[in-house]
């Protein structure tokens, strides 16, 4: 007898990877037949490198498909790096934003960066003699 197929939570790749890029992150994306996987790396003012993941599990037999999302950063200096948030199984984008942009650590260096951003002053071209 068949296991029949559970639906699972759609892929979300293609809107992750365009969030990603919204934020300011470089983005990879990679699928095959039973994987969708979107990875993403943000740099910070002081060197911090946060990194994301979404991964969208989806067998061609199988009872359920998953999709779930990570991001960790390593600061200049340190060996390992922190867990922002750990796999977090998700089912809408909305749940990825949050995740993203509810974290307190990428929110303070995007703020850092933003604000280093909005205050820098362009150089005025030299003058001729």
């Amino acid at each position: 007898m068949d296991t029949p197929r559970l639906p699972g939570p759609r892929d979300l790749g293609s809107q992750v990877a365009t969030l990603l890029r919204q934020l300011g992150f470089t983005v990879w994306e990679q699928a095959t037949a039973s994987l969708t996987l979107v990875t993403g790396s943000w740099t910070g003012l002081t060197g911090e490198q946060f990194s994301f993941q979404y991964a969208h599990h989806h067998p061609a037999a199988g009872p359920l498909a998953w999709a779930a999302c990570n991001m960790g950063a390593l600061w200049p200096g340190t060996q390992a790096p922190t867990v922002c948030f750990a796999s977090t199984q998700v089912r809408r984008l909305r749940e990825v934003r949050l995740l993203l942009l509810g974290n307190h650590r990428l929110a303070q260096a995007r703020a850092a960066y933003l604000l280093a951003a909005a205050t820098a002053t362009p150089t005025p071209p030299a003058l001729c003699d």
